[in-house]
């Protein structure tokens, strides 16, 4: 009989290394494109389960996979709608495939327990230690490494801070580096992570600081603000939320007529507005806030999409219009409506499969959402291993 535990051991070492470790300097060095490793990995994640269901003779359904299997479908009727070139559809299919075939490689240790969660932890928590050091490293010797370059991208010397991840991953290495930091807090209660978790909780949120992600570091911040508010007792945490509902307000009042935020909140309502919004999206420089307010006010909605890819034309390598890598913005331009809320229900079940506590899962989703608007998470390795291996519920302890 196969030792199924022992393939799978070896696939999860497999995974990390590649996709934690050893991605960036293949891509870099090799020149291998993402989506063809991505589509690597994804096939590695298939054969195991396929593997696993053989020998165990279990398959799983659940809500999750149901929502896959939708978004399967908008594709295919999106791209038959707008007849849209048969090979940017198959590409397409990574935005499922990846999750779908991640979620079910963790579901099978999530049901069999073959590496533990605290195991899981350590190791995630080596490699988010070895970061800072390696960034340090690609900052200072960005001029004698690029020309080493066997990759097709252009990479400017604020994108080479990728540390162990794959090329210009700067949110994938934020979000891991964020989700180990709520591992700690939330998981290490007995120090079976680790002893430190104070001083490695500090030094992984100097690594975020020296890092390119903006979003992380603006969700460090809310770490920090929860971290100090899970220490005060219950009724003062009700208390406080009561008075900071009743002061914000007033707060808010005499804040703006601050010389220096008065000027931004000019600024934003001469930017953000909808006339300015729109003319940016015609013009292809709209920011993502910009995007979203034409989509809202000045384009017809979108109810099927545009069909694959037609936000960003894979085969040419070219935004259509505005140049942003965004889930949500994508899915929305290329699948409508339909598909926009297809996605956020299944990264909602996504988050709740962890079977996490309630009000975690709710901040732990609008965290993904955030990430979400500013990458396409369901492409990215980094993101989706994170978030459906490292905060799943323990079971056991070894």
């Amino acid at each position: 009989m196969i030792k199924f535990n022992k393939i799978y051991s070896l696939v999860f070492i497999f995974i990390v290394l590649a996709c934690f470790l050893f991605g960036g300097f293949i891509q870099f060095f090799i020149g291998i494109p993402n989506t063809v490793f991505s589509y690597l990995i994804t096939i590695v994640f298939i054969f195991s389960y396929i593997l696993y269901a053989l020998v165990k003779r279990k398959v799983f359904f659940d809500r999750v996979i149901l929502f896959h299997f939708l978004f399967i479908l908008l594709i295919i009727i999106s791209s038959v709608l707008n007849q849209t070139n048969i090979i940017k559809t198959l590409i397409y299919f990574i935005f499922v495939l990846l999750p779908l075939s991640c979620y079910l490689f963790f579901k099978v240790n999530q049901k069999e327990n073959y590496i533990s969660q605290v195991t899981i932890g350590k190791i995630y928590l080596i490699i988010a230690c070895l970061q800072l050091p390696v960034m340090i490293t690609q900052n200072l010797g960005y001029d004698f490494l690029i020309g080493f370059n066997r990759s097709s991208q252009f990479i400017a010397s604020f994108d080479f801070m990728f540390g162990t991840f794959f090329l210009k991953a700067d949110h994938a290495l934020g979000f891991f580096l964020l989700f180990n930091i709520f591992n700690l807090i939330e998981n290490n209660s007995q120090n079976q992570i680790t002893r430190y978790p104070n001083a490695i909780c500090i030094y992984l949120g100097l690594t975020i600081l020296v890092s390119e992600s903006n979003i992380s570091k603006l969700i460090l911040t809310i770490f920090i603000l929860y971290t100090v508010y899970r220490t005060f007792p219950r009724k003062i945490k009700v208390f406080g939320i009561v008075a900071i509902l009743l002061i914000t307000p007033i707060l808010l009042s005499q804040i703006s007529k601050i010389p220096a935020i008065k000027n931004e909140i000019h600024f934003i309502k001469s930017e953000y507005n909808v006339i300015k919004s729109y003319r940016n999206y015609e013009r292809g420089i709209a920011k993502r806030p910009q995007v979203i307010i034409s989509y809202a006010t000045k384009i017809p909605v979108k109810i099927i999409g545009d069909g694959p890819y037609s936000y960003f034309n894979i085969l040419k390598g070219e935004f259509t219009k505005t140049r942003h890598f965004s889930q949500i913005i994508w899915t929305y331009a290329d699948l409508g409506l339909m598909g926009l809320v297809v996605f956020i229900l299944l990264l909602y079940f996504i988050v709740r499969s962890l079977d996490l506590n309630n009000y975690i899962s709710v901040f732990i989703f609008f965290i993904v959402l955030i990430f979400s608007l500013m990458t396409t998470i369901f492409s990215d390795l980094g993101i989706m291993i994170t978030l459906i291996s490292l905060l799943q519920k323990r079971k056991h302890h070894i």
